[in-house]
């Protein structure tokens, strides 16, 4: 082909570095754009990631094929979901994170990020500072388990005497740190582009209902209760005495939405400030941070994103 040809040429004698950002299952679709990279001979020089985005660019880093991490995904039920996210009703977070540095030391192994063959470089928050901390040495599992540690649900890693919690925080599409390794040619994938957040209204009545048929759509009604008990304590449910208190959102929808306005904000002045010569933006808005099930369906659509804009180079 000889758009194939000429995309090939583009990359070449360039070191292309591929940044991975945050968003939980909707990260799935880094997947998809790994394995259309790998299908047009994109060699890929350098990785950095945020949360799921340090997940799974660390795991492909670390030595496992695109095909073993999209069977992994693919394979992803509810027993094994509840199995590696099962509450500990820890001090600092309802998942103590535990099983999930097991499950990824079964399938990493013992590595050191220095010794892999793709330089790698992952980012945590310094939850007492704000602070960005690059994993770009050191224990490998480590490093992701720190970059996925979301507030609330995961309990922090502690490293070096500081409380880390997840990378998406303060660097949720983390471009520089990709230029700070080595990159001159930035491939970013943003899976929390605005353009592609779906604002679907959901019916409250059908929202809690369970098809026993279709076990996996279990996992979003528990997503949901589990926020509920995290947010909608007696106390802030009576802290509002206001005649129009119907009217207002949801303390837990006012959470959410402020972290993505921020999440948003941030992508957008680190894209400006850093410019990557590759956007891709996979349509992933409806797909909730917590639906790993969509595994399939999430993976298409990051290739589907990265074919289109990788045609018109």
């Amino acid at each position: 082909m000889e758009w194939k040809d000429k995309l090939m040429k583009h990359f070449k004698k360039k070191k292309v570095g591929l940044v991975l950002g945050c968003g939980g299952a909707k990260g799935l679709s880094h997947i998809g754009v790994i394995k259309y990279l790998e299908e047009m001979n994109v060699k890929i020089d350098f990785i950095a990631g945020s949360s799921i985005g340090a997940l799974i660019g660390g795991a492909y880093a670390g030595g496992l094929s695109i095909k073993e991490i999209e069977d992994i995904a693919l394979k992803t039920d509810l027993t094994s979901t509840a199995k590696l996210f099962s509450p500990g009703f820890g001090k600092s977070g309802l998942v103590t994170g535990l099983k999930v540095q097991k499950f990824l030391t079964s399938i990493l192994g013992k590595k050191n990020i220095e010794e892999l063959e793709i330089p790698f470089a992952a980012v945590a928050t310094d939850l007492l500072t704000g602070q960005e901390i690059h994993f770009s040495k050191g224990d490998l599992v480590e490093a992701i388990r720190a970059s996925i540690s979301i507030p609330i649900v995961f309990q922090p890693v502690i490293w070096n005497n500081i409380i880390l919690v997840d990378g998406g925080l303060v660097s949720p599409v983390p471009i520089n740190v990709a230029r700070e390794i080595g990159a001159n040619h930035i491939i970013a994938v943003n899976v929390l582009s605005s353009k592609n957040m779906s604002d679907i209204k959901r019916d409250k009545k059908s929202d809690n209902k369970i098809n026993l048929e279709k076990p996996l759509e279990i996992i979003p009604t528990l997503q949901r209760k589990l926020e509920d008990l995290i947010v909608d304590k007696k106390w802030i449910r009576n802290f509002i005495k206001h005649k129009e208190k119907e009217d207002l959102p949801s303390m837990k929808k006012i959470f959410n939405q402020s972290i993505k306005i921020a999440q948003e904000k941030m992508i957008t002045q680190s894209i400006e400030l850093y410019k990557p010569d590759v956007l891709i933006e996979p349509d992933v808005g409806s797909v909730n941070m917590f639906e790993f099930y969509k595994a399939e369906e999430i993976i298409e659509k990051g290739y589907e994103a990265a074919e289109k804009i990788l045609k018109e180079k």
